[in-house]
């Protein structure tokens, strides 16, 4: 959509990194959110108006539920209370007519840009291809515990690689309750973790299913991008080794899900520089969630 400007309280899903003070799920959200999930995802389509229970059972676990209302769209915002900030993610649903897509963005501070990004194509897609869900982790990826490094053994914070997290439950219950979701998560990379050759050293984007068999959604997708990108754009693991989420713990969960799909995209630093403009992360949108081809 030529023009788009998203939302500008989409910005303050992301707290002030000090604010942050990493707690694990608790058993007590998993419990609400099996019961707040659903029922907001069943009655997104047919109203704006969130469920009466809907508020009090969602500021039982420290959230808020929010109501956005904007010029093309209303959205259902849940959030952490500003005195519980823990990382425990934010999640957004698109109200009325929606496609059954998910745009995931787990690594916000860490992989630079893919905030906004994920925004982008959230708000900027046409009128019927605008995904219905948005989820974003709310803490960085390396400050799950005191003085936690990179090379640590575990990172609990890291939505992407921690099963436990309430971002991996969200996104089972999503699975549960869309009828075919697809699931896209944004990544971006460096030089540094493609440095395996010359060939490497071209990468502009690495797509994948988060497996060593490529998807026809993986294939499709790969064409269109190598459309808009050149042939930087490469399909795992046929067209480059590397980046391909295949540890990544939402891309392991969907595959118990026949009706459901990953997507592992992984963005250079020039890649997500390029994505400035709403017209081009409207196209963007429609390379990731236009129809399957047969």
């Amino acid at each position: 959509m030529k023009g788009c400007v998203p939302d500008a309280r989409f910005a303050g899903l992301w707290p002030k990194l000090a604010d942050v003070k990493f707690h694990p799920t608790t058993l007590e959200e998993r419990t609400a959110f099996a019961k707040l999930l659903p029922a907001l995802l069943k009655a997104a389509p047919e109203t704006t108006t969130p469920p009466a229970s809907a508020e009090k059972l969602a500021s039982s676990v420290g959230f808020r539920l929010e109501v956005w209302q904007g010029k093309q769209d209303t959205f259902w915002v849940l959030r952490e209370k500003p005195e519980r900030l823990r990382g425990a993610g934010a999640y957004v649903i698109r109200t009325g007519h929606a496609t059954d897509d998910v745009v995931q963005v787990p690594h916000p501070w860490f992989d630079k840009g893919t905030e906004g990004i994920g925004v982008g194509v959230f708000s900027c897609g046409s009128r019927g291809q605008r995904p219905r869900v948005f989820m974003t982790a709310t803490a960085h990826r390396y400050h799950g515990n005191p003085g936690e490094t990179p090379e640590d053994p575990e990172h609990p914070a890291d939505v992407a690689h921690n099963p436990d997290h309430l971002f991996q439950e969200v996104t089972d219950l999503v699975a549960r309750s869309l009828s075919a979701p697809r699931v896209v998560q944004l990544h971006g990379f460096g030089t540094a973790k493609t440095d395996e050759g010359r060939r490497e050293k071209s990468l502009v984007a690495v797509v994948s299913s988060g497996t060593r068999e490529p998807t026809t959604w993986a294939r499709q997708v790969t064409k269109r991008l190598v459309k808009f990108w050149g042939e930087g754009a490469r399909l795992y693991p046929e067209g480059t080794q590397v980046l391909g989420g295949t540890q990544n713990a939402q891309g392991r969960l969907l595959q118990a899900y026949d009706c459901a799909h990953f997507l592992h995209l992984e963005l250079s630093a020039q890649a997500r520089k390029s994505l400035s403009t709403g017209e081009r992360l409207a196209t963007l949108g429609h390379v990731l969630f236009a129809p399957l081809e047969d």
